[in-house]
């Protein structure tokens, strides 16, 4: 038996089968204590400079949505519409607040949906081809040449919170495709609408109205409400973030966009009464805003009323038509509104009293 000398005067044992093992401790040891040298190939090779980690991605987030620009979608959320488009009208929100999407029960559990205004307080000015279609009623599960019920239809107003089930429906024509210059309904609710919810004046179009080629007269807006996929920029805008996906209603926000008018046109009614076409540019209607108001004001922004009602639009095109406040559709209006503004100058061609035989049909609610 070997003897080592240890530290501190003690004296270490090794028996002779216990040196391999001894040998690799003292090998590990040394290999602690030693540096350690990294093997380097010393041919030559290219310095690869290290690629800097990819930009992060900016969410879809604005303060204020993109100005406007020809050839694009430029509707703009209402809270943004006056900043946006520079109408500088920190109050325009509370103007338009009588404004909302309309639903329609179908048949099943399918869903139209389309825009209105409130023209008082129990009263909402939308569109006729919401509720018929090529002459007939859109009733029940099938197309059958009866009334619709007006209590399938409601309008929810962001403004109030809520929605408001209609009392009763009348039409301008029951076939308004084949008419625009009568595409529009006029609808009563089972309930005032609340007080925050405004009530927009209508008016009659006038030819000042139309913007000459250098884009100059009045504001003209339109304005209608859409789901938040039909817009999906806005999807993620911090202003929608705390919405309620869970309520139908609430998937929809009302929008709005500048335009101009180009041009007026004439239509004769089912019955001979003249009625009227709005043709605009630029104001990016698409399905959803039928219904909706289009807006004039001559004061600079202090008011607007309601001259046309949006009925038509060319896909992937500026261009759109509206029912124009005039001759039939203006008398219509009168039997609701008797303090409407213009309507002593309109001049219905027709002589036949306004009444049930009308060019509309006036519905009760069951």
């Amino acid at each position: 038996m070997s003897m080592i000398e240890a530290p501190q005067n003690k004296t270490l044992l090794i028996r002779p089968g216990d040196w391999p093992v001894a040998i690799a401790a003292l090998i590990c040891a040394a290999m602690v204590a030693l540096p350690v040298y990294e093997q380097f190939d010393w041919s030559e090779r290219e310095e690869v400079t290290p690629a800097p980690p990819p930009a992060p991605v900016p969410p879809i987030r604005q303060a204020i949505p993109y100005a406007p620009a020809p050839g694009r979608d430029d509707r703009t959320p209402l809270e943004y519409v006056s900043q946006v488009f520079g109408l500088d009208d920190p109050d325009l929100m509370g103007k338009l607040s009588g404004i909302g999407p309309v639903f329609w029960q179908r048949s099943g559990s399918s869903i139209g949906q389309g825009s209105g205004a409130l023209i008082a307080p129990d009263l909402v000015l939308t569109t006729a081809h919401l509720f018929v279609k090529d002459g007939t009623w859109k009733g029940g599960n099938s197309l059958l040449p009866i009334p619709p019920d007006p209590a399938r239809g409601e309008i929810f107003l962001p403004a109030c919170g809520q929605s408001y089930p209609f009392s009763t429906i009348e039409v301008g024509s029951e076939a308004p495709r084949k008419s625009l210059g009568l595409d529009y309904a006029i609808v009563r609710l089972k309930e005032p609408a609340c007080d925050t919810a405004n009530k927009l004046n209508v008016s009659r179009a006038n030819d000042d109205d139309i913007a000459g080629d250098d884009g100059a007269g009045p504001i003209i807006l339109n304005i209608g409400a859409y789901k938040f996929a039909d817009l999906p920029r806005y999807i993620d805008h911090p202003l929608f973030a705390d919405r309620d996906t869970s309520d139908r209603a609430k998937k929809y926000h009302v929008f709005g966009v500048r335009c101009r008018i180009t041009e007026f046109t004439t239509q004769t009614g089912l019955s001979g009464g003249n009625t009227g076409l709005i043709n605009t540019e630029g104001c990016d209607g698409v399905p959803g805003g039928s219904g909706g108001p289009l807006l004039v004001s001559r004061d600079n922004g202090q008011s607007y009323q309601i001259i046309g009602v949006a009925n038509s639009y060319r896909p992937n095109s500026e261009f759109n038509n509206y029912t124009r406040v005039i001759g039939d559709f203006a008398a219509h209006l009168v039997r609701h509104l008797p303090g409407f503004s213009g309507v002593a100058a309109v001049q219905p061609s027709r002589t036949a009293p306004i009444g049930d035989t009308g060019p509309w049909v006036a519905m009760e609610g069951k």
